[in-house]
């Protein structure tokens, strides 16, 4: 289902929301959550991967940009762009499980892919040594493209589901505490 550019967002959304549901012990088929992920979050996933490619297209061109200037200020700026860099790769980690696992905005796709990014930072840079490794992998065994990128993706899920229901956990207390303080 994944055309480049044009499905990408989408049909790696339905995996994500697919994989949830395995997570959760919900559904065990493939194709039928499939394609109600890859039709429920269609619209919004593809202008999340229309803003994505942009950001990324933005922080390259800038970065080829800077590397013109003189030393001190392309230092500076280059360092500018390595964090948003860094952001940006962050909030990806968690993209697509906040997209399934939530029912947000766009904007709050992006603000809780950011938090939770960095709320759960360990979290966070186990998932990117994942991706390394399915990358690794990858370029000495091609033809693991079979299932590398499922298992990866599988492995990211369940970590961030342990941040989701670690968040979950500690909503419910505060809402015990607000619940006991009012009465």
């Amino acid at each position: 289902m994944c055309l480049p550019i044009v499905t990408f967002f989408p049909a790696t959304t339905a995996m994500f929301g697919v994989l949830r549901e395995w997570a959760m012990k919900k559904e065990n088929g493939v194709f039928r959550p499939y394609f109600r992920y890859f039709k429920e979050n269609f619209k919004s996933s593809f202008l999340v991967g229309i803003v994505w490619i942009l950001v990324v297209t933005i922080l390259y061109i800038d970065f080829q940009l800077i590397s013109q200037f003189s030393a001190t200020i392309s230092t500076i700026f280059i360092s500018l762009l390595f964090v948003l860099g860094i952001i940006v790769a962050f909030m990806t980690i968690y993209l697509f499980p906040v997209m399934v696992h939530y029912k947000l905005s766009f904007k709050g796709i992006l603000k809780n892919s950011f938090f939770i990014s960095m709320m759960y930072f360990p979290t966070t840079i186990l998932s990117i040594l994942i991706i390394a490794s399915m990358y690794t992998f990858f370029v000495f065994f091609p033809v693991s493209f079979l299932i590398i990128f499922s298992t990866g993706s599988y492995l990211i899920f369940l970590l961030c589901y342990r941040s989701f229901k670690k968040i979950e956990l500690l909503t419910q207390k505060h809402k015990q505490l607000s619940e006991n303080a009012a009465s």
